[in-house]
């Protein structure tokens, strides 16, 4: 088979076909910029530094998709929350949530991308790297689905209780957070973005029941989710992700957990899913990738591509973001993995 680009081999993969070998990619954010010595503000505040640590992971890694993105708080100070850097190297926390109480949800006003600094860090870094990558990598816009978001908006704790107890203004501030979701998920098309990476990080077992998360989130997860017109890969957190139900929510491409901690294996999902998702899975961020030799990387690799990687609509992928401290070496074994072992034949 002719040679693909990784653009080319991860739209493969996504439609459930076979592309040249099985893509590669991370949720990869930070330890981009550390390849190329950016500090981690630098690169959360900068549009072309963001790029130019993804450009990193392509060049250097082997990566055919590219994740410009850093903290959560890049957009939830859209909504009012605040954000603490840092001097350490580390992801910038929360340092104060717009919601305390329930009557704040009132105040809570869908955001307009253009007016949010972190939005607008993420479209300079999607266009410049589809300036200077074109249509060779594969650029994502990653976002957080309006559940995940209410989260950064209000502690968890509190959007917790409000679930149980003051539904009806968590969803005033949950139809807020969708229209803002829905413009930002627009200015990410708009500036080129391939496909959305949308972590649906509450939709696992151990914070929300199944019932609770349908009656709550589902509806605004659609809602969002109809109005994005490129591929979505769903990332869902948690050791009891809520497979069954995202897999079946609208413009859901791929599915991507944490299969080497939780109570899904890739062959369980391949052989439930496969006909119907892509799998981005296999590659354990805690343990492996991170403190890991190559050699471990690459048995765990192969070991993935042997679970899901027959027929295609398979990506060799982490079950989570990857920290910053994930030595280079490993995410290159990754890539050189997937070359060696994830071929495919002529179709």
């Amino acid at each position: 088979m002719q040679e693909m680009t990784s653009r080319e081999r991860v739209v493969a993969a996504l439609n459930l076909n076979e592309p040249d070998r099985v893509p590669v990619g991370s949720f990869a954010t930070h330890v981009g910029g550390k390849i190329v010595g950016i500090s981690v503000k630098d690169y959360a505040t900068d549009g072309e530094k963001m790029a130019i640590g993804q450009r990193a992971l392509f060049e250097k890694a082997g990566f055919d998709m590219l994740f410009p993105f850093s903290h959560v708080g890049m957009y939830a100070e859209g909504w009012g929350s605040k954000v603490r850097y840092l001097e350490a190297d580390v992801s910038p926390p929360i340092s104060e949530y717009r919601v305390k109480e329930a009557d704040d949800w009132k105040r809570v006003e869908p955001f307009k991308p253009e007016e949010v600094p972190g939005v607008q860090v993420v479209v300079k870094a999607i266009k410049l790297l589809k300036e200077w990558l074109g249509d060779r990598a594969f650029v994502q816009g990653v976002m957080f689905s309006p559940m995940t978001s209410a989260t950064h908006t209000a502690p968890l704790g509190t959007v917790l209780k409000h679930v149980i107890k003051k539904r009806d203004l968590l969803s005033l501030g949950l139809e807020a957070i969708t229209e803002s979701l829905i413009m930002q998920a627009s200015a990410y098309e708009e500036a080129g973005a391939d496909g959305i990476f949308l972590a649906i990080t509450r939709a696992t077992k151990e914070i929300l029941t199944e019932k609770q998360y349908e009656e709550v989130a589902r509806k605004w997860d659609e809602k969002l989710l109809n109005q994005i017109h490129v591929p979505v890969i769903a990332h869902i957190c948690g050791r009891d992700p809520m497979l069954d139900m995202v897999s079946d929510f609208p413009n859901v491409k791929a599915l991507n957990w944490w299969d080497r901690g939780t109570n899904w294996s890739l062959r369980e999902a391949k052989a439930k899913f496969g006909s119907r998702s892509c799998l981005a899975a296999g590659i354990d961020q805690t343990k492996t990738v991170l403190m890991g030799s190559p050699k471990d990387v690459e048995e765990e690799a192969r070991d993935a591509i042997e679970q899901a990687g027959e027929g295609g609509g398979f990506i060799l992928f982490s079950g989570c973001d990857l920290p910053i401290g994930t030595p280079l070496a490993n995410l290159q074994a990754m890539s050189e993995s997937a070359k060696r072992y994830g071929q495919y034949g002529s179709q």
